[in-house]
């Protein structure tokens, strides 16, 4: 028999109140009016968020809410549901809706909108990749407007912090395709934040909700402007075209001495590391792979491309709660990767590198990133120097974001980016289980293949049960430790300039991209 249900929500979000009262920042006070214009160099395919993976940009996170969302602690909280309830065996959950809740468009939200998408995420398979975090949901039931029932096949561990995405207007996207390029463009969401003006590739302009269910934001406007170019965008800040910015690492320093601005530097979750193609022969060793990681100083990078900004990097979840224990699998030790290229039949050739019978083929691939990320290049040319100098013949060449996002199959080796502060399954579940493959429409776009790490992802959001969960999450991150499928670098710590009279960011440990710095935008005004 069902063991009684659990109530999580109401409490979940008293909690967020006081961890937001705590906050550096929060609601801190300041008046209403003003605009706040922002420039950051990523701009997103879309702002449809179903079809985000993993992270959300700063427009699409304005404006729309989840179910759930996340407090200044990464703790997963109430969005439009206001509670929910979790039944004994972990396989139904019942939410509640707030009262009232509206679309930017003024129409109702319901439970009907929350039905419709989950079941179009779910149908769209491929085209959605996070369609992978619903895949448990057997059948979901609206038994009045602001009840929503979940029934699970089986346990699903991060199911509350995967209904953090947007909920979808079933009025404006029913009888089309979930990739609806109108949609992406312009869509109707129900954030605090509705948009307003939207020129891909300039700026999107976003104007306070007054049906927003926490109030009006204290902000009227928000812009965020798009500007690739590291130090296009550092002049735009300087010349006051835009109120605030994100900094690449060596432009703090210049940046604070600015009077009219201020600093803020948060943690992330947000790691760097050299990612493999494993379509190409060359990769198929993992001797030589975990000889890279030997090869690359760590520290090194951190203190002169970071500008101490970070940390070296051990494996995808350093900022998790289920980091394994233990020293760090890889450090700089030539005497390792000498012993690894020896013991996988390579000998040092007349040019110092590493040549299969020590006159054959040398490991020889062309290392690329976005050539617009001046922190990501930097890393790249130290990256690729360090390797050089330990005898692998690494051909370093930046190419424009436009052309890697159509040729990500074509890429021998990048300097990616990943990683969350939230559940780990959602950043380690879609660049490593081979279900996910470039090919199979996923994220794992170095096409990596390992049974025993599908296997330990597979127990780690298969449970609810924490301990099985980390023992899971310990076995996947040895599996990684013996068959690498990256070159792990470092983490960052992510800067944004904002004005000196800005009153309300709180700090918290961000994401990819920086991402969340606007998690309480609503929450901000000019003192």
């Amino acid at each position: 028999m069902q063991k009684s249900a659990l109530v999580i929500g109401a409490l979940a979000a008293m909690t967020s109140l006081l961890a937001t009262a705590c906050g550096t920042g929060g609601d801190a006070g300041g008046r209403a009016g003003g605009t706040f214009t922002y420039a950051l160099g990523d701009e997103p395919e879309t702002l449809n968020p179903a079809l985000q993976d993993e992270h959300t940009d700063p427009v699409t996170e304005l404006l729309f809410r989840g179910l759930t969302r996340h407090d200044a602690a990464n703790r997963v909280v109430p969005g439009l549901a206001a509670s929910w309830r979790v039944s004994g065996d972990a396989r139904e959950y019942t939410f509640t809706l707030r009262p009232g809740l509206t679309w930017h468009d003024g129409k109702p939200l319901t439970s009907r909108d929350v039905r419709f998408t989950i079941d179009t995420v779910k149908a769209a398979a491929a085209d959605a990749p996070l369609s992978r975090n619903l895949e448990a949901v057997t059948e979901v039931e609206t038994p009045d407007d602001t009840t929503v029932r979940l029934r699970l096949s089986r346990p699903f561990a991060p199911l509350l912090d995967a209904l953090a995405m947007g909920v979808l207007p079933e009025h404006v996207l029913r009888g089309k395709k979930i990739t609806d390029a109108g949609f992406g463009r312009s869509p109707v969401g129900s954030g605090p934040f509705r948009l307003a003006t939207y020129k891909p590739g300039q700026y999107a302009e976003l104007e306070a909700f007054g049906g927003y269910y926490e109030g009006r934001p204290r902000l009227p406007k928000i812009i965020i402007r798009y500007v690739p170019d590291d130090t296009a965008r550092l002049i735009a800040l300087r010349n006051g075209e835009v109120d605030g910015a994100h900094l690449q690492p060596q432009q703090v320093a210049q940046v604070r001495r600015d009077d009219r601005v201020r600093v803020e530097t948060y943690p992330t979750a947000d790691y760097r590391a050299l990612m493999f193609n494993f379509t190409k022969p060359v990769f198929a060793d993992k001797r030589i792979r975990r000889a890279m990681n030997f090869a690359v100083d760590r520290d090194a990078i951190v203190a002169s491309v970071l500008q101490g900004q970070g940390s070296p990097a051990t494996g995808p979840l350093d900022q998790s709660p289920y980091k394994a224990d233990g020293p760090a699998p890889f450090r700089y030790d030539p005497a390792q990767v000498a012993e690894l290229m020896r013991d996988a039949g390579y000998a040092r050739n007349a040019q110092g590198l590493w040549a299969r019978g020590g006159n054959g083929a040398t490991v020889r691939f062309e290392l690329s990133t976005f050539a617009e990320d001046s922190a990501r290049v930097a890393i790249l040319n130290v990256a690729a120097t360090q390797l050089k100098a330990q005898g692998f013949d690494v051909v370093p060449n930046p190419r424009p974001r436009d052309w890697v996002r159509k040729h990500w199959g074509d890429l021998e080796a990048f300097v990616v980016g990943w990683g969350t502060p939230y559940d780990p399954d959602s950043s380690v579940y879609g660049p490593f289980h081979s279900s996910q493959a470039l090919d199979k429409g996923g994220s794992n776009y170095g096409t990596y293949a390992n049974p025993d790490v599908d296997k330990a992802l597979d127990r780690g959001r298969d449970t609810s049960d924490p301990s099985r969960r980390e023992a899971a999450y310990a076995d996947f991150q040895k599996a990684l430790a013996e068959d690498p499928p990256f070159v792990w670098i470092s983490y960052l710590q992510t800067s944004n300039a904002v004005p000196a009279a800005l009153k309300g960011p709180a700090r918290r440990t961000l994401g990819h991209h920086g991402y969340g710095f606007f998690w309480n935008a609503e929450k901000w005004a000019l003192s």
